[in-house]
């Protein structure tokens, strides 16, 4: 099988999947189908796009104007792994919510179905070389995401599915508008007819209409911002992975951000060698910034385990927006890939001690070093982890990208991360700490399964192999 083949049949893989769950709506197999698929798409992934991103092939072109780049090779494999180890924990999770009777076999076997949907949408994001397929596509995980949201029909639930489909559908207006000043802005001699093509848009960047092509950014930015969580058009984001079930949110923080993130990426690259580059670069780096203060701010007074999962998110989508308006594709990745890894681990391990103890309040969950020590172990890690703490993979993506900032003299971007990552440590630790020691509660049940925990430790243990594993010279590749 050629290389462009076991691509495209990696594509077909979740919409089978999909298809299969439905007519398995009764059957406790609609789980093992979703995570098997996922898995099989990551294998026919990892066969064809792991020898390209050794070689000196820059680029594989696809049928229907798709255009798989390196980043967008890394990023594809990122997003089926995360996928697929979420699905993996979904069966577990999903079999202690049935014996609780928290739900039944039929919305499960339609969260599986949305899952797997929800995954095709994503990796057709980063293959889109049309900036109108991109659009579409960052429109459809919105929309199918919206039922992993609503899963539990409960009134918060359909709030949250609301004002996560409105906001976001504003946004992607705002993009859409974006995406129409990038096509105008290519009509004025840069290409004739004009194009939606990004590597045709970048081949003749320094032609494009300046005016037209920084408002299409700008647009773009708040369009794609308000998808990715950007402060301070972040307000969905906290309540929608509150409300979604512990391995949805995980999907959502580890794999959905980084499309929206992708696509703003891609936007600002065609700006880089046009007139407007260094302003375009300059609001996304600030934007960028700011959000890491906020998120850092709102870190400090959360009340619940999911949310404050969510924030730090925002703030990892900050750090991630920051390493983009550098132009730095290689800390983009890292940065993203640390992120995606230990938000999986985080998000599943919050599900097993809310299943526990019953309840997403910090304030009523303690003492759970006496009641679960590996899950206070994994959640004490996680924290340390998803803060920049050594020996994680993140302290070494975060120290990049601190030291970026001074190589490049943006001493005034360096020193406001690093206040702000200090205030998020201390609040995390704060709230970390409160749950792990403390009086007793009464538990739903005293069933505490080491198979529950399996996933979200060997996530652990893969950030740390990061940090001892990843050096500058081995993301030289995307340069």
């Amino acid at each position: 099988m050629t290389q462009e083949v076991l691509i495209l049949s990696s594509f077909l893989i979740p919409l089978l999947g999909a298809i299969v769950c439905v007519f398995f709506q009764s059957s406790r197999y609609s789980g093992k189908i979703a995570a098997g698929s996922c898995l099989l798409t990551f294998v026919f992934l990892s066969i064809s796009l792991f020898p390209f991103l050794s070689d000196f092939k820059n680029v594989i072109l696809l049928p229907l104007g798709l255009r798989c780049e390196k980043l967008q090779a890394l990023f594809l494999l990122l997003t089926s792994l995360v996928v697929t180890l979420a699905l993996m924990q979904s069966d577990i999770y999903f079999e202690k919510e049935l014996k609780q009777e928290n739900t039944n076999q039929k919305h499960i076997a339609w969260f599986y179905f949305f899952s797997l949907l929800f995954l095709l949408s994503m990796m057709f994001v980063f293959v889109c070389d049309n900036l109108g397929a991109l659009w579409i596509s960052i429109e459809a995980t919105s929309l199918l995401s919206a039922g992993l949201v609503y899963f539990s029909r409960s009134k918060h639930a359909v709030e949250a599915t609301w004002k996560y489909l409105i906001i976001c559908s504003v946004g992607i207006a705002f993009a859409l508008l974006g995406t129409i000043f990038i096509f105008s802005s290519s009509q004025y001699g840069a290409i004739e007819g004009g194009s939606l093509y990004a590597s045709q848009l970048k081949a003749v960047s320094e032609n494009l209409q300046p005016l037209l092509l920084k408002l299409g950014f700008i647009f773009c930015l708040v369009g794609y911002g308000t998808k990715a969580g950007v402060f301070p058009l972040h307000s969905w984001l906290p309540d929608a992975h509150s409300e979604a079930p512990a391995p949805a949110s995980a999907m959502l923080s580890a794999s959905l951000l980084n499309c929206a993130l992708y696509a703003i990426y891609r936007i600002l690259d065609l700006t880089t060698n046009s007139a407007c580059g260094k302003s375009c670069h300059e609001v996304c780096l600030w934007a960028g910034v700011i959000t890491v203060i906020a998120a850092a701010l709102f870190l400090v007074k959360q009340h619940g385990l999911k949310r404050l999962w969510a924030y730090s998110s925002i703030e990892n989508v900050g750090l991630m927006m920051v390493a983009i308006g550098f132009g730095s594709a290689p800390i983009f990745f890292l940065q993203a890939l640390n992120h995606s890894i230990v938000k999986v681990s985080l998000f599943c391990t919050a599900g097993n001690i809310i299943q526990l103890f019953g309840t997403k309040e910090i304030s009523h969950i303690n003492g759970l070093l006496r009641r679960s020590p590996l899950d206070a172990v994994l959640l004490l890690a996680g924290a340390m982890a998803v803060t920049g703490t050594p020996p994680f993979g993140t302290f070494i993506s975060e120290w990049m990208l601190l030291s970026l900032s001074f190589e490049r003299r943006y001493i005034l971007v360096a020193v406001l991360i690093f206040i702000a990552l200090t205030i998020a440590f201390v609040a995390v630790s704060y709230h970390v700490g409160r749950t792990l020691v403390g009086g007793k509660i009464e538990l739903l049940s005293d069933t505490v399964s080491i198979k529950n925990s399996v996933i979200p430790s060997l996530l652990i243990l893969a950030s740390v192999a990061l940090c001892f594993l990843i050096r500058p010279d081995i993301l030289g590749v995307l340069k």
